[in-house]
């Protein structure tokens, strides 16, 4: 019992201490983004080819080291300059798969690059399609942000005018905004962390193993995995490569790209700043497609 109160407490806080950082950076790119970036930059920087403008967002994540819990606000803020719905998925989607860290990670724990060549365009080919489908989905971006407390509807179109927000610089207010982000996104991200690293707990590697026997069973098993471990992107090759050998490079494509795109804890967070009807709606594509890009890599491979 008091093992496993240990091992609970340390995945628990190693959990919240590995994320701190990135959803603190998320938070104050987010703010800066609500602040600073007109919807006429963000339209003037976008290719007008909305297929082109995916490619872009696609790819745009290999310069940008951020991970999957602290992207969800960013991807909110694109979509509240204008950015389309589509565009800001595939966005928010590939960031935690294609950006370097987890490049270098998952090369470092494998020592093989086709699991990360898997990885990386398997990643980018789900997010496309999934960013394609949600919007030819999706009628009006309005519709899919819930209404929250926002610092640019305060000081730049003048439909609240107070002292407060007159007497403030933007740099102040961005730093509120930065302030208030971090902490809607950290008790979301808490509450995750808890029930998976519950889970982690509890896990069984030897019943896992045991369900490893047929191919299409064992991508689910891994999928299933990979959303209740809620493992950070830039970390959770490690774990995948000691299923490589019982589950196979279909099972763990699944579980390296599944993971990074909807997890447990970033459910919760994405329910928070979307509606209830479009998460659902995003969840479900991010599981039938990634589903149906690992089974295809059983008939390839």
């Amino acid at each position: 019992m008091g093992i496993g109160l240990e091992k609970w407490a340390n995945t628990f806080i190693s959990m919240i201490l590995e994320a701190l950082p990135f959803i603190l950076i998320g938070s104050i790119v987010s703010a800066i983004i609500q602040m600073y970036i007109s919807e006429e930059l963000v339209k003037k920087i976008l290719p007008k080819n909305k297929f082109i403008s995916i490619i872009f967002a696609a790819f745009a994540g290999v310069f940008i080291p951020i991970c999957e819990c602290a992207i969800v606000p960013i991807a909110k803020s694109l979509i509240k300059k204008g950015v389309p719905v589509g565009v800001s998925i595939v966005f928010m989607l590939c960031v935690p798969i294609v950006n370097p860290v987890v490049m270098a990670s998952t090369f470092y724990a494998f020592n093989d690059i086709r699991v990360v060549l898997v990885r990386v365009f398997g990643g980018i080919l789900c997010a496309i399609i999934i960013g394609i489908l949600i919007d030819l989905l999706t009628n009006r971006r309005k519709e899919i942000i819930k209404n929250t407390f926002d610092y640019e509807n305060l000081c730049d179109c003048g439909c609240v005018v107070t002292d407060y927000f007159y007497n403030k610089s933007k740099i102040r207010l961005c730093l509120e905004h930065a302030n208030k982000e971090f902490s809607n996104i950290l008790k979301y991200y808490i509450f995750g962390s808890f029930l998976s690293s519950i889970f982690i707990t509890m896990v069984d590697e030897t019943m896992l193993n045991n369900m490893a026997n047929g191919k299409y069973l064992a991508i689910i098993v891994m999928m299933l995995l990979s959303f209740l471990l809620s493992l950070c992107s830039e970390a959770d090759a490690f774990i995948a490569k000691g299923f490589l050998d019982h589950f196979g490079l279909p099972a763990i494509s699944g579980f390296l790209i599944l993971g990074p795109m909807i997890d447990l804890k970033n459910a919760i967070i994405v329910g928070s700043y979307f509606k209830k009807g479009f998460t659902i709606k995003l969840i479900t594509l991010i599981v039938l497609v990634v589903l149906a890009f690992s089974v295809s890599l059983t008939i390839i491979i």
